[in-house]
Formats: C-alpha cells, structure tokens, sequence
C-alpha cells in the first residue's frame, strides 16, 4: 500500500485551514452558452439550473482547464442560469501538491530519509508519523508565519520571528529524536 499525494494534501489543507466551500455564481444567458466561474481552485460542479429547473448532468460539462461551464442543451436570451460547486479558496491541488514535494526535498536535506514520488505516491511508503512530518513541512513552507500547526500526534510552536528553513531544520531534527508529542519552541 502506498500514500499518496492527495492524502497528504488533506492534512496540509487542514494545518493552512485552506477547507472547500461552497460557491453559487449567477449568469443570464445572452449569446454564449459557456460560463466561466468567478473562483479558481474549483473541486466539482454539483448542479446547473436553468430558470430554476436542474440541468441532468449530459446537458452541461464542466472544463477544468479553462474553469468554464457548457450548457448543451437550449437556452433562450434572458434564461436565468444558476451554477453550484465547490471549490478552494486559496490553493489548488497541484499547488499544494507541489509544496508536498519541496517538503520531501527538505525532508532528505536534513538527513532524515529520502522519498520519491512516482505516480502521485510517495515511496518508500511513509509511517503516518511521518506522513504527519511531511504535511507539517510543507504547510511551514506555504504558511511560515503560522505560530503552531497541530495533527493527533505531533504538533510544533514557532515563534514568527525564526526563519523558515530554521523551523524546518528544527522540525526534523526534534522529529528524528522523538516522532511523537509536541515540539518546544523553536528559535
């Protein structure tokens, strides 16, 4: 069994507390039946409404590329168009995921372990505490300004004023000594 990025991502998202909402974006169709929606980082198109009846799912498409919506089926000036998702407010998964990255490469720098990621998995497949770990620094790198990030097992309190790479040095190294309970304070 492997981790992978994804499921790392969830803690991250949990420690930068970057939670999916909600959104509803409002349009009134005049001549283009392709509708762009006004957050980025959008997870899923729910539902399209169409003058308040709901659309079944072969009469739109959603294009995550572009983060646009297509009506397929007919639509007369005027209609009143109604578009319900989820989305991130402020970090798509692949920018997440790509800190989960830099995070193993700090990880490996600081003589802790070396993992790699193939295919969306880390290998050697990681303990949950150090699945803990990695999610840990890679939310210190988005969010260094964070004074603690807390998971069940391990938790960290930095002070704002130590530089990043010093609590992530630090981070590690209280962690090769000791994978559980809280880390003091750095600096």
């Amino acid at each position: 069994m492997s981790v992978s990025l994804s499921s790392i991502e969830t803690k991250v998202r949990a420690l930068i507390e970057d939670n999916s909402q909600t959104g509803i974006d409002p349009f009134t169709y005049e001549n283009s039946s392709v509708f762009t929606l006004s957050e980025d980082n959008v997870i899923s198109v729910s539902t399209v409404y169409v003058n308040s009846s709901e659309l079944d799912s072969n009469e739109w498409s959603y294009d995550s590329s572009y983060n646009k919506v297509t009506i397929t089926s007919s639509l007369s000036i005027g209609d009143s168009i109604e578009i319900h998702y989820t989305y991130y407010p402020n970090y798509s998964s692949s920018i997440i995921q790509k800190y989960i990255q830099a995070a193993l490469v700090h990880i490996s720098a600081n003589n802790y372990k070396t993992f790699v990621v193939q295919n969306s998995n880390v290998y050697p497949e990681p303990s949950e505490e150090e699945t803990n770990l990695i999610a840990l620094i890679a939310a210190l790198i988005i969010k260094p300004d964070n004074k603690s990030y807390r998971l069940p097992d391990v938790s960290v309190v930095a002070p704002r004023d130590v530089p990043t790479n010093v609590k992530i040095a630090q981070t590690i190294a209280h962690f090769k000594q000791n994978s559980h309970g809280v880390f003091e304070i750095l600096g």
